[in-house]
C-alpha cells in the first residue's frame, strides 16, 4: 500500500469521520446492512475522501486513536445534518398515524427505521431515503467529509441540524395538523347537533379517511418539501 501511494493512517482518520454518517443515516441501510457491510461502506466513503486528511495526519498531534477520536467527532454533524430530514419524514408519518388513531402495536420491524416504526412512517422514511439516494446524496456527504474544517463548533452544529429538523417535521405534518382540528371540531359540532344520537362509532373511522385523504392530496407537496431540505442537508455545514 505504501509503495501505491496510499497512506493507511490518512485512510484510518477517514474512515473513522465517515463511520457515523454510515451508522445513523437511515438510506445506508442501518440494520438492514450486517455490521461488516456497514464497516465496508465506511471503507468507500473512506477512499473518496481520504486525500485531503492526508496532511492532518502529518501535521497534526498525539497518538492515532485520539487523532480517530477527534475525526469522529468531525464526522458526526455531517451525519447528523444528512440523517435529519429523512427522520423528519419518519416522524411526520408518525404524526399522521396518532392524528388517525391507528394503532402502530404489532407493526413489522423495519430494519431502515430504528425504533418504533408506525404504518405510515415506514413509507415515507423509504420515499426520504430514496429521494436522498436518487439526488446524490452520499457524493454531497462524501463532499462534506472531505472538508478539513467545519464551520463553527461541531455540538452547536449538531444542535442546530435537530433543530432544524423538528421545524421541517412539524412542517411536513402541518397540513395533517390543520385539517385534524377542522375534522374534530365538525365533529363535535355534529355530535351536538344530532344528540342524544350516538355518532362518535361513525364519526371515528370517518375521521381516519378524512385525515388519509389530505394526506393523499398533500403528499406531493410534502415530497417537494423534504427534496428540498435533503438536497441542501449535508451541504450548508
Amino acid at each position: 500500500m505504501a509503495r501505491s501511494g496510499v497512506d493507511l493512517a490518512a485512510l484510518g482518520l477517514a474512515w473513522a469521520r465517515a463511520m457515523p454518517a454510515v451508522v445513523i443515516v437511515p438510506a445506508f441501510g442501518l440494520r438492514a446492512f450486517p455490521t461488516a457491510a456497514r464497516a465496508v461502506l465506511g471503507l468507500a466513503l473512506a477512499a473518496t475522501v481520504f486525500p485531503a486528511l492526508a496532511p492532518i495526519h502529518v501535521a497534526g498531534g498525539g497518538t492515532w486513536p485520539l487523532l480517530a477520536l477527534g475525526q469522529m467527532a468531525l464526522g458526526l454533524p455531517v451525519a447528523i445534518a444528512a440523517a435529519v430530514p429523512l427522520w423528519a419524514a419518519t416522524m411526520a408519518g408518525g404524526v399522521a398515524d396518532a392524528l388517525r388513531g391507528g394503532n402502530a402495536q404489532g407493526t413489522p420491524s423495519a430494519p431502515t427505521v430504528e425504533g418504533g416504526a408506525t404504518p405510515l412512517g415506514v413509507p415515507l422514511s423509504i420515499l426520504a431515503s430514496g429521494i436522498f439516494l436518487a439526488t446524490g446524496g452520499p457524493a454531497r456527504v462524501a463532499m462534506a467529509l472531505a472538508r478539513t474544517t467545519l464551520e463553527g463548533h461541531p455540538a452547536l452544529a449538531a444542535a442546530g441540524d435537530l433543530t432544524a429538523g423538528i421545524a421541517l417535521a412539524v412542517a411536513l405534518a402541518g397540513p395533517l395538523l390543520a385539517a385534524s382540528v377542522v375534522i374534530e371540531v365538525s365533529g363535535a359540532l355534529i355530535a351536538r347537533a344530532a344528540s342524544p344520537t350516538q355518532l362518535h362509532l361513525l364519526l371515528a373511522p370517518l375521521r381516519a379517511l378524512g385525515l388519509l385523504v389530505v394526506l393523499g392530496l398533500s403528499l406531493e407537496r410534502m415530497a417537494i418539501v423534504l427534496a428540498s431540505a435533503v438536497e441542501r442537508a449535508p451541504l450548508q455545514l
